[in-house]
């Protein structure tokens, strides 16, 4: 595409100067040979004569005149697609076909011809201004150039007051005016409807060889079941205009009921969140160095350290409570044997 912007409106077809030059066919190489001699004899002549004379002379020309040539004509062509073979694995090759392919997009993009039947536009203010004043600025200035004679009617213009204006600006209005209702009258008329036809037509090729040369293929529009989705639509359509009101206050029944009552997640939901929880801390564990890592071993045992006094904590308490419960049993034993005795 950038290349494509470097080619103006007259662009021409670009040349390989790297290319190997083609080899010259057994009619051209007996036309250069054959070339000065009817040039001599017709002297002052154009080409076109001599090149009609030189065709002549070789239709006359036998076979064992033109076999030699012929010979000759094919050993070039041979040599030729030799050098061409090797030249097309170059990269000037295909910096050549890039170009080659950029003037092609850019020449699809070309406007179609005007509509020769149509009314003529009609002339701005300072056109008609221009137009008036042209032959005096000439008359006045011989020697000056059209591009100067443009920048003194431009100067000129700048310098009118808005009174003298008034009448151009005026003028241009009735001649638009005249001019709409003539292209209202044309837009109606078997030829203009001919022109749209062709423009149209050649907008639609144009742009399928665009598309062709750019890569892009056109997306079916049909489903799968082989219909067109202008008749799906038309029968959803249909389909909702047949249903009353009462199956639409349905729907919005339960679509309020779903938007009060949220939906319970699933387990495959659940499955997947955990599963994303263990790739995130297995991406963060093999990201952290050898130092986090001596630092989490350290902390790690720190922790099971601290879990290890606390269980030993815990079950020191246990037997604590469990030696003091049995001492409040015993002495709790004795107290009813006295009251007994």
């Amino acid at each position: 595409m950038e290349i494509e912007h470097t080619f103006g409106k007259g662009s021409k077809k670009p040349v390989d100067d790297n290319a190997p030059k083609r080899a010259l066919s057994a009619y051209f190489l007996f036309a250069n040979k054959m070339r000065p001699q009817v040039m001599k004899k017709h002297e002052g002549s154009s080409m076109a004569i001599v090149g009609k004379e030189i065709a002549l002379l070789w239709k006359k020309a036998s076979s064992s005149e033109k076999a030699p040539l012929e010979q000759k004509a094919a050993a070039a062509k041979k040599t030729y697609h030799a050098k061409m073979e090797k030249y097309q694995k170059t990269g000037n090759y295909k910096k050549h076909q890039m170009r080659m392919l950029a003037w092609k997009i850019h020449e699809t993009k070309k406007p179609f011809h005007k509509d020769e039947n149509a009314p003529k536009r009609s002339l701005s203010a300072y056109m008609l201004y221009a137009a008036s004043v042209r032959a005096k600025v000439v008359k006045e200035n011989p020697d000056l150039k059209v591009t100067e004679v443009m920048k003194e009617q431009s100067t000129m213009w700048k310098a009118l007051g808005d009174s003298d204006r008034r009448k151009w600006t005026d003028k241009a209005a009735a001649e638009k005016k005249k001019y709409d209702t003539k292209l209202a009258r044309y837009m109606k008329t078997a030829d203009y409807q001919k022109y749209v036809e062709e423009r149209d037509a050649y907008k639609a090729d144009m742009k399928e060889k665009r598309n062709k040369l750019m890569g892009i293929k056109k997306r079916a529009r049909t489903a799968a079941d082989g219909k067109s989705p202008s008749k799906k639509k038309a029968k959803r359509s249909a389909r909702r205009s047949r249903t009353p009101n009462s199956s639409k206050s349905r729907s919005v029944s339960r679509r309020r009921r779903s938007a009060k009552s949220p939906k319970s997640p699933k387990r495959r939901s659940r499955q997947r969140r955990a599963e994303k929880k263990k790739s995130r801390t297995t991406k963060r564990r093999s990201r952290t160095p050898k130092a986090s890592k001596s630092r989490s071993k350290s902390r790690s045992k720190s922790r099971s350290k601290s879990r290890r006094s606390s269980t030993s904590r815990s079950r020191s308490a246990k037997r604590r409570s469990a030696s003091r419960s049995k001492s409040r049993r015993r002495s709790t034993s004795r107290r009813s044997k006295k009251t007994s005795e």
